[in-house]
This record gives C-alpha cells, sequence and structure tokens, in this order.
C-alpha cells in the first residue's frame, strides 16, 4: 500500500464545487448560519481547482 496523498481530480473537485454552490443557494433560504461555512468551501475548492489548471 502507498503512502503518497490521493489529490483530486479537477472532474471530482469541479462535481464537489457544482453540489457546495447548490448547497449554499439552499442553506441561503432555509438554514442561514450554514451559509458561510459553505462559501468558504466553494472558495477553497475554485482556489485548488485554479492550481490544478
Amino acid at each position: 500500500m502507498s503512502s503518497e496523498h490521493h489529490l483530486p481530480s479537477a472532474t471530482d473537485l469541479q462535481r464537489e464545487l457544482e453540489q457546495v454552490r447548490r448547497d449554499y443557494a439552499i442553506a441561503l433560504k432555509d438554514r442561514p448560519e450554514h451559509a458561510r461555512a459553505l462559501e468558504a468551501r466553494a472558495k477553497k475548492l475554485e482556489a485548488e481547482l485554479a492550481r490544478q489548471k
């Protein structure tokens, strides 16, 4: 077994980002206390995607 850390692919990151954005839109209406954390996660994913390009 390898001890290397698996980095997610750009496709995986894009899918997760899309899901986080959907969750964020819902949270803005239904659970505003969660919106800030989701927004931060989206920004982190966007930065990760930008580094992979």
